[in-house]
């Protein structure tokens, strides 16, 4: 019940967001801002966070994602959502792939250096399949995010970026057939190469 009522939480954000943006696409340019849609891609390594439970039982693996970002008419506000898959072995014959979907908030710090830097905030929904014992579901999901990224000409920016994901799964209860399973909430971090490309000049 609870991850059904927080996917038409995540639901209605993203049809928020888009329908918040797409009056801005017929928009001019201004002299105070002008909405420059952005698509990108990201590769990296994505970790447990150290420390953690789960960290205990999965190693570092790679993984990657897709992002769309959008401004808000303000300078320093834009809307982010993105997706990204990884997949993760273990010290043990555990095998998990990881689909984390987000929705963030993305603010632009106002540093006067030819790099950008940014700090976002968001929540979504993260779909997590155990390929060996075949058990699957979705887990709530906070995001936090940082980026740095400079610009290689009119319609392409290169730069890096770190994701925080926290999965809240302690709400659900453990298997019937082994009492003495514990739940733990998941920490995971990742690392990327990104690129990304504006799709208005």
């Amino acid at each position: 019940m609870l991850r059904c009522a927080f996917n038409r939480i995540f639901l209605f954000l993203l049809v928020h967001i888009v329908t918040i943006n797409i009056p801005l696409y017929a928009q001019v340019e201004t002299e105070a801002w002008r909405f420059r849609p952005q698509i990108g891609v990201w590769f990296g390594p994505v970790t447990p966070v150290p420390g953690t439970k789960v960290a205990d039982v999965l190693v570092t693996s790679l993984g990657g994602g897709l992002f769309f970002r959008g401004n808000l008419p303000s300078n320093a506000l834009r809307t982010e959502i993105g997706v990204s898959y990884s997949y993760y072995t273990s010290r043990t014959t555990a095998r998990l792939h990881s689909l984390p979907v987000y929705g963030a908030l993305v603010y632009t710090l106002p540093i006067n250096l030819p790099l950008s830097f940014f700090v976002k905030a968001g929540a979504g929904s993260n779909y997590l399949y155990n390929s060996v014992e075949k058990s699957k579901n979705w887990l709530p999901a906070g995001y936090l995010g940082f980026e740095t990224s400079f610009p290689a000409g009119k319609l392409v920016n290169i730069g890096v970026r770190a994701d925080y994901y926290f999965l809240y799964e302690k709400y659900l209860s453990p298997p019937a057939n082994n009492p003495n399973y514990e739940v733990h909430n998941g920490h995971f971090f990742n690392f990327g190469l990104m690129v990304n490309f504006n799709l208005s000049r």
